[in-house]
């Protein structure tokens, strides 16, 4: 799907070491209770870690060598705000250090707009979808554990083992609830059907007959968040599907986060980048917690030519979003 630019830069992977109705599912509230991962041990209480007022904390403080016990985790500076439960989405900073010296191992960008995004999941085998579970906006965290456990097994040598001490300073971004939490609308005949399935990802029925000829979007949930405007880079789930077809040709799903989207007409001479017309026009406006279905007619899609795999010349698209925060 070459229009919707997940910005390399709003993805950033952080490698360590190397017919009729809309029907849905109810999203889930605020958990009443959240487990973290870990809680505060000997080694995290005793890292301190002050920042610049853009890039990788310094002024990091703690006795060496420091030795944990295993995970733990210390909230430095405590956040607000909805809780990174199984299913959310937290894009973060962070930064590795040596227990035994303070040396710097590694760390994310630290640019605002190349944040680490990772899916809160206990079933996936990656370090931050599992530690950074119960997370909070503007949390800073410190973390210790083995570099192994951080990293995987290494290389050993004098410096560096698998059992050394690693330090993290987490600093918690954004942190983006698993579906759209909007009001649920009054039901509209003619529109596609919308499923949901506990993990967010959509199911869409495509109405029978002809598809509308002009640019339709339905609100199946109304959020009270911001509203999105031109430019905004929006963090959002997706699903599109060809309604001749009937066939999904692309979805966000299938990258276990959400992307974030530029909220600019791709269609516009000289855009570099941006989505189609008619996803433009139907998300400008929309508000944060929202679901929307947006029916584009071919006019307002895909340039002849340039259509993604799976999207015949001329086809009619069917899009849903789940918008679950600008970035």
């Amino acid at each position: 799907m070459t229009r919707f630019s997940p910005l390399a830069a709003g993805i950033t992977v952080f490698s360590l070491l190397g017919i009729g109705a809309v029907a849905y599912s109810v999203t889930d509230a605020q958990p009443e209770a959240c487990v973290p991962y870990a809680s505060e041990g000997e080694a995290s209480s005793l890292v301190s870690a002050a920042s610049a007022e853009e890039g990788i904390p310094t002024a990091l403080s703690f006795p060496t060598p420091l030795v944990t016990k295993g995970t733990e985790i210390s909230v430095l500076d405590a956040g607000e705000g909805y809780r990174a439960a199984e299913g959310a989405t937290v894009d973060f900073q962070v930064a590795a250090y040596l227990g035994s010296s303070g040396q710097l191992l590694t760390a994310s960008t630290y640019l605002a707009d190349q944040p680490v995004r990772r899916l809160i999941s206990a079933d996936i085998p990656d370090y931050f979808s599992q530690v950074l579970s119960c997370a909070q906006a503007g949390e800073r965290l410190i973390i210790t554990d083995t570099i192994q456990a951080v990293f995987g097994p290494i290389p050993e040598d004098d410096l560096v083992q698998n059992d050394s001490t690693a330090v993290l300073v987490v600093d918690v971004v954004h942190v983006f609830p698993a579906q759209a939490d909007g009001t649920l609308q009054p039901l509209v005949d003619g529109a596609p059907m919308i499923v949901q399935t506990p993990s967010g990802r959509h199911g869409v029925s495509v109405p029978m007959g002809q598809a509308p000829e002009d640019l339709v979007v339905y609100t199946v949930k109304k959020g009270s968040g911001a509203t999105l405007t031109e430019g905004d880079l929006v963090v959002a789930h997706f699903t599109g599907v060809v309604w001749e077809t009937k066939q999904t040709f692309a979805s966000s799903f299938d990258q276990n986060v959400p992307l974030t989207i530029t909220l600019v007409n791709g269609s516009v001479e000289g855009a570099n980048g941006g989505v189609p017309q008619g996803v433009f026009e139907g998300l400008v406006g929309q508000t944060v917690g929202s679901q929307v279905a947006i029916v584009v007619p071919p006019a307002l899609g895909y340039p002849t030519g340039q259509q993604p795999a799976g999207v015949p010349e001329g086809a009619t698209l069917i899009y849903v979003f789940d918008i679950l925060g600008i970035q």
